[in-house]
């Protein structure tokens, strides 16, 4: 049975060996600065990084909206730009992966929304030009889950200790 490689390797308590390989670096490389132009071009597909505070009451969602309005995008920005500045790094700390995660959610969710992609969705054929934006999709959505279940495993441990 073949065990599937993961992203990461603990090396010790604060330290892992990033394992992706030079095709997956140059890709989430680039993948962080498409979603920060969509971001400062008000992309129609950015619309579920930002959901509504008050969905339902649009005085107070105007209101919050006044406080800082671009505090939320600020953050979208740093997480972004932490995983491209930190993705060919052979050592990542806890802060780095903790940011790929939501990184990786932010380019997911820009992805999704352009793919417009619903749960029990089948993957359309080779033939279909969405096909490769489908398999980076799916390859994300591993790549979280991978991280998510890594952090996971490293929180259990420090709980036990």
């Amino acid at each position: 049975m073949t065990q599937i490689r993961g992203p990461v390797r603990q090396i010790d308590e604060n330290s892992f060996e990033n394992l992706l390989t030079d095709e997956e670096k140059e890709l989430l490389g680039m993948l962080p600065g498409v979603v920060v132009e969509a971001i400062e071009s008000h992309s129609p597909y950015v619309t579920r990084l930002f959901p509504p505070t008050y969905p339902f009451d649009d005085a107070a969602q105007h209101e919050i909206e006044k406080v800082d309005p671009d505090s939320l995008a600020d953050e979208h920005r740093r997480l972004l730009e932490g995983l491209a500045g930190s993705v060919t790094k052979a050592v990542l700390t806890h802060e780095d992966l903790v940011n790929w995660v939501g990184a990786i959610n932010d380019i997911r969710l820009l992805i999704g929304t352009a793919l417009d992609v619903y749960e029990e969705m089948e993957r359309p054929g080779e033939d279909d030009p969405r096909f490769q934006d489908f398999v980076i999709f799916d390859y994300l959505t591993w790549l979280q889950g991978s991280l998510l279940a890594f952090l996971s495993q490293q929180a259990d441990r420090a709980d036990e200790s």
